[in-house]
């Protein structure tokens, strides 16, 4: 094989090699673009659209943990029947929180 054989075969492949990466990317950018428009979605249920220019909220994560006593009082009645996921999952649906973060929350709960 010549030269030319060789740098055309090695162009080849890498072409190839680009063309899975921008395959891949274009599904990650599809991946995020549907997340965005969830939470998009998700905003606009509650009526809080966040625009350009103004400071968004703190994540809830960040804020303050505490719950309504009536929420917490579930969440502990829940707990001492032995439900933790249906807890968890009460949490996450109250406070739109993360799994981890209500997990965590509901741990904290438990141990206190």
């Amino acid at each position: 094989m010549e030269n030319t054989d060789w740098i055309s075969i090695t162009a080849l492949v890498l072409a190839m090699l680009l063309l899975l990466r921008v395959f891949s990317l274009n599904r990650r950018v599809k991946d995020l673009e549907s997340q965005l428009e969830r939470i998009d979605s998700r905003s606009a249920m509650g009526g809080g659209i966040i625009k350009p220019g103004i400071d968004a909220p703190a994540p809830l994560y960040a804020q303050n943990m505490e719950v309504a006593p009536d929420l917490e009082r579930r969440l502990r009645l829940l707990l001492a029947e032995g439900k933790k996921i249906q807890a968890i999952k009460v949490l996450r649906e109250a406070r739109d929180l993360s799994l981890k973060d209500a997990k965590n929350y509901v741990d904290r709960m438990e141990q206190s």
